[in-house]
């Protein structure tokens, strides 16, 4: 199980907050507390005008922006360079005395180089600061990481043995013995990222269907209590956009790092609308409503779903045990 602090999602989380950017913010707020020792520093409401967080009685203003993708690549500075020309406007307003860029990557030179041109003495605080601040206070960022397990190579080969053909399994064994390289699994039924090795040519289709035997995913059920049938639509998701069944992960562009989505969404059939014998219909008044017959059913299946992802990540975490 790792401890490495990774700075964008789905392993930073704030679990009251959903969006990253929020995220980012009450998480620079939160170490920034931690840092100075203080508990003043708070997050703004909108408008910013550039500034995201303040510091009273220090005079000390604090900008966030996030990379999601974590890549350093990708930080835009130009939409940083706006957020300092709006605060400029507005010191009047707060009175700040610093300016603070924070920031989930690395800056590069010529980047903080174009902040300076516009504010001389901003302080940008980026990747490397926020990794330090993390080490310092372990303790109190330790919820703020989603836990990382790494699925070993033999687990993930027995799942693939569990799903296809003798024949197929020989196929996806050698192509993962050719060229392995790991990926960043997380699903949107589990709080865990999982670390999992996969070749290029795995489509999306066998990927998919090994995942739903590693964690155990029920098939469609029946609660005869609800009389209401329960079912799960699944799919990956890379960069935004759903990886079509056969299209291989080569073809879609994820490589070794990658963060892959393991989505689920659940299906359901009320089956008072089909029940009949015959050419006779029965309209049964049931005692609860639709919309409570369907939600009691669908709480019993999230269950189960939750103790499959239980029972993989207790085998996963005693493998490792085992290994050590």
């Amino acid at each position: 199980m790792s401890t490495h602090y990774r700075l964008y999602p789905p392993f930073l989380c704030v679990p009251e907050k959903h969006n990253f950017p929020d995220v980012w913010e009450h998480f620079c707020c939160k170490l920034l507390n931690l840092q100075h020792g203080t508990s003043e520093i708070y997050v703004r409401n909108p408008p910013e005008q550039g500034i995201d967080l303040w510091y009273p009685s220090a005079r000390i203003a604090y900008q966030c922006k996030c990379v999601e993708s974590g890549k350093a690549g990708d930080f835009n500075v130009t939409k940083a360079i706006e957020s300092v020309i709006s605060a400029k406007a507005a010191r009047h307003v707060l009175g700040w005395e610093k300016y603070v860029l924070c920031v989930n990557v690395p800056v590069t030179g010529g980047a903080e180089k174009r902040l300076k041109e516009v504010l001389p003495d901003i302080d940008v605080m980026s990747e490397s600061v926020w990794l330090s601040l993390c080490e310092k206070h372990p303790l109190d960022v330790e919820r703020n990481f989603r836990k990382l397990l790494d699925v070993p190579q033999n687990r993930f080969v027995s799942a693939i043995s569990n799903t296809f053909s003798v024949r197929y399994t020989e196929e996806l064994r050698q192509q993962l013995e050719d060229s392995p390289f790991d990926i960043f699994l997380y699903s949107s039924r589990q709080d865990s990222v999982f670390r999992i090795p996969v070749a290029g040519s795995f489509t999306a289709g066998d990927v998919i269907n090994i995942l739903r035997n590693f964690f155990r995913l029920p098939k469609p059920a029946t609660f005869s209590d609800e009389n209401i049938q329960v079912s799960l639509n699944h799919s990956l998701v890379f960069d935004g956009k759903k990886v079509p069944l056969k299209k291989t992960l080569g073809e879609v562009g994820v490589v070794h790092g990658s963060v892959v989505t393991f989505w689920t969404q659940f299906a359901w059939k009320d089956l008072e609308d089909f029940r009949f014998d015959g050419d006779v219909i029965h309209y049964g008044v049931p005692t609860l409503s639709k919309e409570e017959r369907r939600d009691r059913a669908l709480a019993r299946y999230k269950r189960i779903i939750q103790e499959g992802f239980r029972e993989a990540e207790t085998g996963i975490i005693t493998d490792i045990s085992a290994e050590k």
